[in-house]
């Protein structure tokens, strides 16, 4: 399947008032502005889906340049605090285990034996991108970056769709913990339907790094525990080489407690 990338013609949000050279009327117009930027933003979030725990089934096919594999696996989330990865191939051996926490990545190669043990820039070298835990969680989920700032977006519309946009956001300082942290500046655009508020697609790359950037797409909203969640995503990562995950959930549970088994076997060799 091929990516659809979503071509918006916009137009600002927002009443026009015109006036000779009333001050007073340019600034009403401003606030306006403000107050449907914010009121989209805020509707958006109130719709966003609501976890602790979760846990998903699916099956996804992965294409980076002329590799192409299909395989199933799951994922098990313990929100701001651990993502759990199991990839499973043919005849449901499970080929890959990863755990992905707010400062490491943990992986096991089944099939070659061995482990990796590295920090969060590792997973970045290997997808050719610029993630921390909390962007990566809400690309996952199909939610908004929790931890970072929310007062520079601006809005535009298509016929059914919101268009939320900033070109430089940054972490909150309180959640600031490294100097990358602090040297990180997002551009971000997000397409929100106007008959819900649900995100339909987000991309979101660095300042400093304009070639690499991730863009999701959030298709077939399913009902879970009287929440709407996408179950068809498909990701593009776009650095040296560009990589696509086309994945459909099977199953998907909430708030019920996980474990997180992780067991490195004395027979394993670290790389």
């Amino acid at each position: 399947m091929k990516i659809i990338i979503i071509v918006l013609m916009t137009i600002i949000m927002g009443s026009l008032f015109f006036s000779s050279c009333d001050t007073t009327k340019k600034v009403e117009k401003k606030n306006i502005k403000i107050r449907a930027v914010d009121s989209v933003f805020l509707a958006m979030k109130e719709h966003e889906f609501s976890y602790d725990w979760f846990q998903g089934k699916f099956n996804a096919n992965y294409k980076s340049g002329d590799k192409k594999q299909n395989f199933s696996g799951q994922f098990r989330i313990r929100k701001d605090s651990v993502i759990w990865i199991s990839i499973v191939a043919v005849m449901n051996i499970e080929v890959f285990r990863v755990i992905i926490k707010q400062d490491s990545v943990f992986m096991l190669n089944r099939l070659k034996k061995t482990y990796y043990s590295r920090n969060i820039g590792f997973l970045n070298e290997q997808l050719g991108t610029d993630l921390d835990f909390d962007i990566l969680q809400s690309l996952l989920i199909g939610s908004d970056f929790d931890y970072y700032e929310n007062d520079k977006f601006t809005l535009s519309a298509s016929s059914d769709q919101y268009k939320l946009s900033t070109v430089s956001r940054r972490k909150l300082k309180k959640y600031i913990s490294s100097q990358d942290d602090m040297e990180k500046v997002l551009v971000q655009n997000l397409w929100v339907s106007q008959s819900d508020f649900k995100i339909q697609q987000q991309s979101v790359r660095q300042v400093k790094n304009p070639n690499k950037k991730v863009v999701v797409q959030y298709l077939d909203f399913r009902e879970v525990n009287s929440q709407e969640f996408p179950y068809h995503m498909i990701f593009r990562l776009v650095g040296e080489k560009i990589i696509k995950l086309d994945l459909e959930y099977k199953s998907i549970i909430i708030n019920k407690p996980l474990t997180f088994p992780f067991r490195i076997s004395k027979k394993y060799s670290r790389l």
